[in-house]
């Protein structure tokens, strides 16, 4: 029974330490390319961010069992709505391991942004993702303005203002 509890309490620390709601805004790897940044649709297609080249992007990382997810993709998804005419994209990149509860997921809190996968972690690892949620906020230009870690109302509005700043820049 005690090593059952101990089990149980190794499982809890490694999702709070996984899943968090305090923003932390250091930048991944000054290496990475964003643009070769690969991803998957919803269908199997491969995909790499250097197709929204011109636009302003927020590559979310997410996955079902996140609670901050739960709060930040609606509101990503409200901001694709209201921004996305003026150049902006919310790609939502989930972890999850199994594809059947990514897409429900997808539909019931965020229909009208683009949901990838990255199942296996590639993209997550070539980023260095600290923790889930995280966002980057990547330029028109291709190159990272900003990393999120974490989600919560005071972050997601310094996040909306660098949203703003990078949708007014040419």
């Amino acid at each position: 029974m005690k090593s059952l509890s101990k089990l149980v309490l190794v499982a809890v620390a490694a999702l709070w330490v996984g899943c968090a709601s305090a923003p932390d805004t250091t930048a991944p790897p000054s290496s990475t390319d964003l643009g070769a940044v690969q991803l998957t649709d919803l269908v199997g297609g491969r995909h790499t961010l250097s197709e929204y080249q011109g636009k302003v992007v927020l590559l979310d990382f997410w996955a079902t069992w996140c609670a901050p997810c739960v709060a930040s993709l609606p509101l990503y998804d409200r901001w694709q709505q209201e921004l996305g005419p003026q150049g902006f994209v919310v790609v939502a990149a989930s972890v999850d391991e199994e594809d059947a509860p990514v897409a429900d997921f997808a539909v019931k809190y965020a229909p009208n942004i683009t949901v990838m996968r990255d199942a296996e972690g590639a993209a997550a690892g070539q980023l260095g993702l600290p923790k889930m949620p995280t966002a980057f906020l990547i330029g028109r230009d291709g190159r990272l303005i900003e990393r999120h870690a974490g989600f919560d109302d005071a972050g997601a509005a310094t996040l909306r203002d660098r949203i703003m700043a990078a949708l007014a820049s040419p």
